[in-house]
């Protein structure tokens, strides 16, 4: 029972931080690879946080034995910020969605050649389908394609490294980023960002997650998470002309040929399906629990508001939205650690 416990969190870590931003490699490429080497540093740098603070967190929700993410952030924050981070993770959602959304634009327009609308109106479609029927179409997506998603990624990043030839272009593209310019940093700000959605996952799962073998769990999530950050960081180092494209993973799978890039195409793709149903299911719950809106009613007005603005480029969203999120939420992690260390 307590390896079941330590798979399911480490599986469920993994789910809530591996988008489709992470499985394109274009968060990779924004906060670690455009540093180089040191990018790889800044891998390990981020592994040993997600790690250390995945283990504070659960720590903490069976000391304060909390049930949903409101609650634990008024222990954290107190009442009053503890409601200003409720506000921050339902724009935290909504900008995950819309991210999800304009990367599917970008994916069908450099792989497939059609319209950047044509992928973002499609994908919509979709995911008004699964929230449709609520919870019971989000865990069977989830459940289908979250496994499939690590897998054939990681596989593919893999092979690319050890078995693809050596890359055309020479020495690293170097992608200027303003809000960020220091490879430290940057690992600290993507902690930072990833964690957020992570402390609201294991605070809406309570006792589910508040049993022997948790805290392993979280642990072995953040191992497993630097150890796919590592690969695909190394696979975009292997193949710097990549570096700069909507989609640079898309690329370093062509390497291995048609089919492994096509395969990588519809997998990713489903990722952001899945990670785009996540958040949009999270946010239109916590508009129900408010008593605003009735849950369709809530759906129907979220795409509403999307479909227009999913045009903006899904780089851009990485490259100056993520991380100014990831400033908002530096004020979590020496929370979580002081709160932790005081017994």
């Amino acid at each position: 029972m307590k390896w079941k416990t330590t798979f399911q969190v480490a599986a469920t870590y993994v789910g809530a931080v591996m988008g489709a931003g992470f499985a394109s490699g274009q968060e990779i490429q924004q906060f670690f690879a455009r540093f180089g080497g040191w990018g790889l540093a800044g891998v390990l740098v981020s592994t040993m946080l997600f790690s250390l603070l995945g283990w504070s967190m659960l720590d903490l929700q069976e000391r304060w034995k909390v049930s949903s993410y409101p609650e634990f952030f008024d222990h954290l924050l107190s009442g009053r910020w503890g409601r200003w981070a409720d506000g921050l993770v339902s724009v935290l959602l909504f900008v995950g969605m819309m991210a999800m959304m304009s990367g599917s634009g970008a994916l069908f327009q450099e792989y497939f050649g059609f319209s950047r609308w044509f992928g973002i109106v499609l994908t919509g479609s979709i995911i008004a389908l699964a929230l449709w029927f609520r919870g019971e179409g989000v865990l069977w997506i989830n459940t289908v394609l979250i496994p499939l998603k690590f897998v054939f990624c990681l596989g593919i990043a893999a092979l690319a490294v050890f078995l693809a030839k050596s890359g055309d272009g020479e020495g690293i593209v170097v992608l200027t980023n303003p809000i960020v310019k220091n490879w430290a940093f940057s690992a600290v700000l993507y902690v930072s960002f990833n964690l957020t959605l992570a402390m609201v996952v294991f605070a809406s799962l309570g006792k589910d997650v508040q049993r022997a073998g948790a805290r392993l769990g979280a642990v072995l999530g953040g191992a497993a998470l630097g150890i796919f950050a590592f690969v695909i960081g190394a696979a975009l180092l292997r193949f710097p002309e990549v570096l700069g494209l909507e989609i640079p993973m898309v690329a370093v799978a062509g390497k291995l040929g048609d089919w492994p890039e096509f395969f990588y195409v519809i997998v990713l793709w489903l990722a952001m399906i899945t990670a785009a149903i996540g958040n949009g299911f999270s946010l239109v719950s916590r508009v129900v629990e408010t008593g605003i809106l009735t849950y369709n009613k809530a759906a129907f007005i979220l795409l509403c508001l999307l479909l227009p603005i999913a045009g903006v480029k899904f780089s851009q969203i990485v490259q100056f939205v993520y991380p100014l999120f990831g400033y908002l939420g530096l004020a979590f992690l020496p929370m979580i650690l002081f709160f932790w260390l005081k017994r």
